[in-house]
């Protein structure tokens, strides 16, 4: 490892963009509230944020790896979450604030697997890289929704987007200390379907099955061992993890996207919801280095993983919480509740989760293979924001947060069977 400058200068990095994302995606969905005044427009930007956000997931190795340098695109993501946070700031119109929403989605998802490659060669270690760099990331939104609650006292959302647009510009100065050592142009690669192999050895004595008195049964046996090599690759550690991973989150989505119109409507106040997100995440940032035992071994990250997504499923039910206890218990104990909840198991997931991702990676496509865990996030985030206007304007809040819980409870099956599943 390199000097104090190197390590100060990856953890304000992190810290800095996670500060900023958290006030994009908190005061950018206030700020289409008090624009709109519509809970579906507030889904329509987090759902443009998602889209934009898993797009970038999928094109960024074939755009810039081979071509650009980690340094450059971490300046490229920073600049492009400048640009647009002062889209969402300055005009007072609806159509450009979501605009920008977009823009900040697709810079932020090059933040994420860029910086984890630079943190997992930095540090040697995977389980370590995910705990220091998840722990700087919960320490940037504690600071982001202080910052915010603090500002939001004295300017309006304009304003603190503005600002927030400029940190992330003063970001892009560090990444000159990012160590040169890392700083590198990653090579492209042609991967091939692994299915491919286990094909190709059961077609080397198809000719001579051909000509066999026995050519009946011989297809047949072909066709039987092509199904279960194909059963096979479907039922594969990897895929599994990838499709519970967009299940879950998108029940998080479903849960999270009308979350700030939700707490406006039973009564809260903008600085109660900061303080709201504020809780959980000092719970989540507190307890990092507890969960770091955990997942050094990677049969108890698995564990944990399914642990902490199965309590998401009771979590998930707090509209239907407050609704059934209003008049008796005020809305707000019951949020902050539920929200120090979410601190934790989002501690659990969010290490544990990344932890046997890349414990599944070839040390040469940790950084492609994280790209691939975003895009399922982000497509998991695109279905929960396109889902959630809908079901709220259409059924209720009640409705929505039972959809969640269920599906929290699926990706919790897809993981135990990714656990038992074959390792790729």
């Amino acid at each position: 490892m390199g000097g104090v400058a190197e390590r100060v200068a990856l953890a304000c990095i992190v810290a800095g963009a996670s500060a900023v994302i958290s006030i994009a995606n908190l005061a950018g969905s206030i700020r289409v509230l008090d624009l709109t005044g519509s809970a579906f427009m507030l889904s329509l930007s987090v759902l443009l944020y998602n889209v934009a956000f898993t797009i970038m997931s999928w094109v960024w190795p074939a755009v810039f790896l081979g071509r650009v340098s980690r340094r450059g695109m971490l300046a490229f993501a920073l600049g492009g979450m400048s640009s647009g946070l002062a889209l969402m700031g300055i005009p007072p119109v609806p159509a450009l604030v979501i605009a920008g929403s977009g823009i900040v989605g697709a810079s932020s998802a090059l933040i994420s697997p860029v910086m984890m490659t630079i943190m997992t060669d930095y540090y040697g270690k995977d389980s370590l890289a995910v705990t220091k760099y998840n722990t700087y990331s919960s320490t940037g939104l504690v600071l982001g929704y202080v910052a915010a609650a603090l500002a939001r006292v004295r300017v309006g959302t304009p304003e603190l987007l503005l600002g927030s647009a400029a940190t992330s510009a003063a970001l892009v100065i560090l990444t000159a200390l990012v160590p040169q050592k890392y700083v590198v142009v990653e090579p492209r690669r042609v991967t091939f379907i692994s299915l491919i192999p286990q094909l190709t050895g059961r077609l080397r004595p198809l000719p001579s099955a051909l000509f066999s008195p026995r050519i009946a049964y011989n297809m047949h046996r072909l066709i039987q061992d092509f199904m279960r090599a194909v059963r096979r690759n479907i039922q594969r550690r990897l895929p599994l993890t990838l499709t519970g991973t967009a299940v879950l989150f998108t029940a998080i989505s479903l849960f999270f996207t009308p979350m700030p119109a939700f707490m406006r409507s039973v009564g809260l106040s903008d600085v109660e919801v900061y303080a709201t997100y504020l809780t959980s995440s000092i719970v989540s940032t507190i307890s990092y280095r507890v969960v770091y035992p955990i997942i050094s071994d990677y049969r108890k990250a698995w564990k944990l993983l399914i642990t902490a997504a199965a309590a998401r499923a009771p979590i998930f039910l707090l509209p239907i919480y407050v609704l059934l206890l209003k008049g008796s218990v005020g809305a707000l104990p019951i949020i902050v509740t539920c929200f120090i909840a979410i601190g934790l198991t989002w501690t659990a997931i969010s290490s544990s989760l990344t932890t046997v991702v890349l414990a599944m990676s070839e040390k040469e496509r940790k950084g492609e293979r994280l790209g691939h865990l975003n895009a399922m996030v982000g497509l998991g985030t695109i279905i929960g924001s396109l889902l959630a206007g809908l079901i709220v304007r259409s059924y209720g809040y009640a409705a929505l947060s039972a959809l969640a819980s269920a599906l929290v409870l699926t990706a919790t099956s897809l993981y135990y069977r990714a656990k038992n599943a074959l390792v790729t």
